[in-house]
Formats: C-alpha cells, structure tokens, sequence
C-alpha cells in the first residue's frame, strides 16, 4: 500500500529536478518545427560540427543527428537531464552525439571532449525575458572560446526586445494591497502596502488576463549574436537604451516585454501577443513599478532599459512619486488582503462572535480575524509566519488603537501558546489547513484532549470534478508525436508527477458536476460521479469548500489567495454521457 507522504515528498524532488517548464516547451509544436527547419537548412550549407548549449533532454541535437554529416556536442549542466540524454540518444539509435555534464563556460579540457572542429552553436536558453537564463553570457562564451573555425553559424542569430505599459488589476492585486472593504475596517486608506522583495518580473500570459495598453510598443534592443562587441558591452553592465512610450489617460501598472527570436536570417519566432502566430512555451514578462504611475493622455513616460548581471531592469526617468508610508510585505499578505471573498467571510464570521472575553489565536498569514476580535475587546494571539511583517502589523495594532497587551505577536506553535494559562473554554483557534497553492496541510492542529476549545474552520470539504483541459497536458507530459516523434515521451513523462497544485485561471471544459467529500479524519472514502458530455477527461480538479463557523461558508473555487489543484491522468479517459465512475480520496 502506498505511503502519501512520500509520494508527496517524491512527487516534489521529481518537479526540483525537472521543472514544469521543460514540458511547455518540449510539447510547443511551433516552435519545435522553426528550430528544426533553421537546424536542418544550416547543416546542409555545411555548417554540420555541432555544439548544443543547454541541451536539456537532447531535442535540438536529436534535430541536428538527423543528417548523417553531423557531428554534435550536447551540453547540460542538469546531472537528471544529462542522463536523459543520453538514455534518449540510445533509444533513437543516434551515435554521432557526445554528451557533456557540465556549464558550456565551465568545460573541462575543452580540446579533449569536443570534437577538433565546432562552426555551428544551437541553443535555446531563454526565459520570458530573454536574458534570465544567462543567455548571453554563454553565447558570448561560446562563439569565443567554442568555435574553431572563421566562417560559423549561430542558431539563434539575434533577438529585438519590446516594452509597453499596461494597466490590469488582476495583476496589480499580486502586487499591491488594492483598496478595499478592510481600508475602512482598520483604518489603512491613508498607506501604501507592496510585496517585498519581489522578483524582477513574472511570467504572465496576458491574453488570459483583462488587460488595458496604456502605451505604445516600442523596441528596446535589437541585439545581433555575431557582434561580440556589443555582447561583451552588455555583459559589463554597460549597456543602456532611453525609452519613450506615449501614454493614454489613465494609470500604469507595469510594463510588459516580449520577444522576437530570429533562429535564421529567414526564420523566426515570437512571443507578442498581439501575433497570432506566437509560441506557447513562452508567456510575456511583466516588471511591476514601484508605484503605479498616474498618467495623462498624451503624456510621455521615459523608462532606462538596462542589462544588468544579465538581467533585464527598467527604471522610469519621470513620471511617478512614492507614496508617503509604504509597507513591504510578504507577498501572501497581499494576496489574502485582496481576496474580497476570503475578508467578506471573516468579517461576517466575526459577527458570531460578540462577546469581549474570547481568547483568539489566529494563525493565518494576515491575522484580519484576530484585528477585528481585538477591536471587540479580546486578547489575541497571532503565531507571525516571517518576523519581517511584524513592523506592519504593529502599526495596523497602532492605526486602529489596540494595546499591545491585547495583541500578543508570537513566533511561537499554538501548542506552546496554549499551555500559558489561555482558558481553553473560552478560547478560538482560527487555523490555516489549506495551503496557498491549493494543497493541503493540517486538518487536525489539536490532540483528542483539547476538544473543548472553539476550533475554526469548523469542517472542511474537498469538491472534485471531472474536466479535460489540454494546458494539464502541455504542462506535466511530454507527447513524441509533438516533438517530431523522436522517442522521449517516456524518459521524461517519468518525472511528471500526478499532481499540479498552484493553478489560477484555468482554462478547462468540465464533465461532471462537483461532488464534494468530507475532510474529518485520515482514510479512504468513495463517491460516484455521472458523466455529463462525451469527450476525452485527464484531470481531477479539486477545490475546497470551508464552513468557517455556524452558516458562514468559504470556497476556494473564487478565491484569488487560495490557488486551486488537480490531479491528473497519465492517459486521458474517454467517456460518455451518461457514464458513472467512482473517485477515491484517500487522506494519509
């Protein structure tokens, strides 16, 4: 029998070792086939000593083995992909490929492992953003030190950059605290409250998002990989591009930057949304500003495009003010404070409870509960998650003028908290069982003997459908029909897993109704489910259903802070209307 735990456990190391963008863009017919017509027209030019750079699971040089004249150098630093490579070259019968476990910059006796000769380097090792993978730095590397010979060829041979600003509050609220009904609960509509220490930029689709172009698209760099100079400006941190975007009336939130990847003079691909004929591997790279920015019609926003350690930065040279007290925050805290759902049910779950001496412990990552039970006169209790929010916090405590007395901020476990004389009978507990990326983790905080204290959530129930959604697919299994039926599929579907938690607008078509199972205690339980469309079904998409106290209920379907999960099927099912099938949940 199986043990969940470790499966779980398993299930993690498996995405650490192969994450699941590997599969996006193996499975990216579109960009497969430009990358092979760009391989296959150079090597018959003659350009056929080959070195692949990143080649993780081996798919560019399984192209470039194809033409019998090849001689290829596979490079990846992965050691779990190395291994792929080779367990895949021997499968597809190629022997005309040399496998390298190493950094293309780091190579160990250059003259003994690649072959004597190298006129044609391939890579694809490029993020949303073009330079996150430290794309240039090995290209530079590698037409330096790499090749050997005058006359060479690069694929990819360029790159044009492009930036635009956009307005969308879907993706502001990741971002910001956007202000809401909590401003007025707790007196926070005079203050700032941002993320902290986000990262530079996030991979965002934004045809899946409502987004406003407030600006212009304009080019921020055209970079040709043949002109070493200009690579090895960029590489210094010398390298910077003034930027002008001619702004509509209205507010900015970020800017948006994709790309052209020019593979061949004549082949090339995109990642503009506005192009009908943009990869999907890639989504667009979105860069927040430190404040969104109030503009004008007409208006010109100046923005200085930088590479810096092979990172792209923007900085806008006018336009914007800081806000006069700002807050850095975890970006869970952001995500919960924007959840108009997840607040509406607290504050209506507060109501229940109008007495003035409850002892509350509020565990959640952002302790409204806890806020609103002290301005009622309780002592509370909040176990912090990072001590780094505990300045914001104290000043929410300070804002809405509650003693310090009356709310104890504790990097403590509950269980400690409770043995220093909290009455159990008059005490809650508002816990978290649910994991912010749609997981789940704790539905039993207390032992049998603390069955006298006021627990909420008060139960717990997982909702489960049937769906097909082809992004499941796209994402967690590699299909050879989709990467010129070279045989990879099964080497690498091994580290797909069964799970994909951390979804958000999922795109999917459902075929059941949702049956919901309790979540009470550790075991197996079943329930039958009708079929209600023919079709092909390769996920089971779960979300939970949380009754917080009395009547007031929570789901986790409509919540932004809360992602939703699924477990999928390693081959999909046909089904017919009509059909009854039994799921299993198994809780461990």
């Amino acid at each position: 029998k199986s043990y969940l735990p470790a499966e779980k456990n398993l299930m993690h190391v498996k995405w650490h070792q192969i994450p699941r963008w590997h599969f996006r863009m193996l499975n990216d017919n579109k960009r497969n086939m430009a990358y092979n017509k760009a391989i296959s027209q150079t090597i018959v030019k003659g350009y056929s000593d080959i070195v692949d750079i990143g080649a993780g699971c081996g798919l560019l040089s399984l192209m470039a083995s194809c033409n019998t004249i090849s001689s290829i150098t596979a490079i990846e630093e992965n050691k779990t992909l190395y291994k792929l490579c080779l367990e895949i070259f021997k499968e597809n019968n190629f022997t005309n490929i040399n496998v390298l476990n190493c950094l293309s910059t780091n190579l160990p006796g250059i003259q003994r492992n690649i072959q004597s000769k190298c006129n044609l380097i391939v890579t694809e090792i490029f993020d949303v953003a073009f330079f996150g993978e430290r794309a240039l730095e090995s290209i530079f590397h590698a037409l330096a030190v790499i090749c050997t010979e005058e006359d060479f060829k690069i694929i990819p041979c360029g790159a044009k950059l492009y930036v635009t600003g956009i307005h969308c509050d879907e993706l502001a609220s990741k971002y910001w605290y956007i202000p809401s009904g909590i401003s007025n609960i707790l007196n926070l509509q005079n203050i700032c409250i941002k993320q902290r220490n986000p990262d530079p930029y996030e991979a965002e689709d934004l045809l899946e998002k409502n987004v406003d172009y407030m600006t212009n698209t304009e080019e921020i760099f055209n970079i040709n990989f043949y002109n070493l100079e200009e690579i090895c400006t960029m590489l210094r941190n010398e390298y910077h591009q003034i930027v002008q975007l001619k702004c509509k009336a209205g507010i900015i939130h970020a800017l948006a930057v994709w790309f052209d990847l020019n593979l061949t003079e004549e082949i090339s691909l995109t990642t503009n949304p506005f192009n009908e004929d943009k990869v999907n591997c890639w989504e667009q790279a979105v860069f927040y500003l430190d404040h969104p920015i109030l503009v004008n019609e007409g208006e010109v926003l100046t923005l200085k495009a930088t590479v810096v350690d092979c990172k792209l930065n923007f900085s806008v040279v006018n336009g914007g003010t800081n806000h006069p007290k700002c807050f850095d925050v975890s970006k869970e805290i952001i995500s919960f404070m924007n959840d108009s759902h997840l607040v509406d049910s607290i504050v209506n779950m507060t109501l229940k409870f109008n007495a003035p001496n409850f002892e509350v412990a509020d565990s959640n990552i952002f302790p409204l509960f806890g806020f609103l039970m002290a301005k009622n006169g309780c002592s509370v209790y909040h176990m912090v998650k990072t001590g780094q929010d505990i300045e914001f916090l104290r000043h929410i405590l300070e804002l809405n003028n509650i003693p310090l007395d009356k709310f104890s901020i504790r990097d403590e476990k509950f269980s400690v908290i409770l043995n220093q004389n909290i009455s159990r009978k008059q005490c809650i507990y508002f816990f978290d069982p649910i994991n912010i990326d749609g997981s789940l983790e704790n539905i039993s905080p207390l032992d049998k003997h603390n069955n006298e204290i006021t627990l909420v959530p008060k139960r717990i129930g997982i909702s489960v459908q049937l769906i097909y959604s082809s992004y499941i697919d796209q994402c967690n299994l590699v299909k050879d029909e989709n990467v010129l039926n070279f045989r990879i599929e099964k080497y690498m579907n091994q580290y797909s897993g069964n799970e994909h938690p951390n979804l958000e607008n999922l795109q999917y078509t459902e075929y059941s109704n949702p049956v919901t199972f309790a979540v009470d205690k550790d075991g197996e339980s079943s329930c039958d489910v009708v079929v209600k469309r023919d079709g092909l079904i390769n996920a089971l998409y779960f979300w939970y259903e949380i009754n917080l106290f009395e009547e007031v209920m929570f789901s986790t379907l409509n919540s932004s802070h809360f992602k939703k999960s699924c477990f999928f099927l390693h081959h999909p099912k046909q089904v017919t209307k009509g059909d009854t099938l039994k799921i299993i949940m198994v809780i461990d």
